[in-house]
C-alpha cells in the first residue's frame, strides 16, 4: 500500500499511514486515523481518547524519555489490534502524545520504502 507523505502538518513533509485501531476483545470497536510513521520511536504511541474510544486491554507500564534520553515520565501500555496496509497485528502502544505515531515495535513487522523525492511511503507485509 503506498501513502502519501503529510505536507499539510508536517514541515518537511512526513510519512504518515492510514491505521485501523481495534480493541482485541470488541473487533466492532475501531478508530481509523492517520499515523506518523516515525522510525526514531521506540513504541507505538497513541493518545489516551483514541485507546479509550477503541478499549485498549491494559499492558504495563513505560518509561519515556526525550530525544535527547532526558526523562520524561512514567505512562501505561495497553494491547490494540492494528490494520496496516490490509495487515493485522496485536501491538503494544504507550499512551502519551497527542497524535498517534507508529514506532519501531509495529513497523519492524513491515517492509518500508521510504521515497522522499516522489513523497511516497509503501508498505507491505513481511513475509516470516
Amino acid at each position: 500500500m503506498t501513502y502519501q507523505y503529510d505536507h499539510s502538518r508536517y514541515d518537511p513533509p512526513a510519512s504518515v499511514a492510514r491505521v485501523t485501531l481495534r480493541s482485541p476483545a470488541d473487533s466492532a470497536r475501531q478508530v481509523t486515523t492517520d499515523a506518523l510513521v516515525d522510525t526514531g520511536a521506540d513504541i507505538t504511541c497513541l493518545p489516551r481518547a483514541l485507546i479509550d474510544a477503541v478499549g485498549g486491554e491494559p499492558a504495563g507500564t513505560y518509561s519515556v524519555f526525550g530525544i535527547s534520553g532526558v526523562f520524561i515520565g512514567s505512562v501505561n501500555s495497553y494491547f490494540l489490534e492494528f490494520e496496516i496496509a490490509s495487515t493485522k497485528r496485536l501491538t503494544e502502544v504507550a499512551a502519551v502524545g497527542d497524535e498517534p505515531i507508529v514506532g519501531r515495535n509495529l513497523i519492524n513487522e513491515f517492509v518500508l520504502q521510504l521515497d522522499g523525492p516522489a513523497q511516497k511511503l509503501s508498505i507491505t507485509s513481511a513475509t516470516k
